[in-house]
């Protein structure tokens, strides 16, 4: 017998997303291509990669991680991340022998996902 199957129920949210997409495809206020490459952003354009990148940068170019710590959004839109919710205003800082910084975030709408990804 070819393909696979599963007895499992699809999960609640799985069912609820794909009916919302299925009605607004229907009355013409979504296509599935707009689905596509929504879908294709955040798992390629999104995410803590992007982040990885600029901290990578920072070590690796002095002249950056200066620019990195003066203005960290015009720092990060150099490498082409920031703004979309999240990350219009990013404020960088940085851990010494002395000094240890620790971020906490309450996951509000000002969330740095572009460049941390979804929480």
């Amino acid at each position: 017998m070819g393909g696979t199957h599963s007895s499992e129920p699809e999960p609640y949210p799985a069912l609820r997303v794909r009916a919302l997409e299925s009605l607004l495809i229907e009355k013409g206020l979504l296509s599935s291509d707009v689905v596509d490459k929504l879908v294709a952003v955040y798992e390629h354009d999104v995410g803590p990669m992007n982040g990885a990148r600029v901290v990578a940068r920072a070590w690796v170019d002095p002249a950056y991680r200066q620019r990195l710590l003066a203005d960290g959004t015009a720092a990060i839109a150099e490498l082409g991340f920031g703004g979309r919710g999240g990350g219009d205003k990013m404020v960088v800082v940085e851990n010494t022998p002395t000094v240890h910084n620790l971020v906490v975030c309450t996951l509000c709408s000002c969330y740095p996902w572009p460049v941390l990804g979804l929480p």
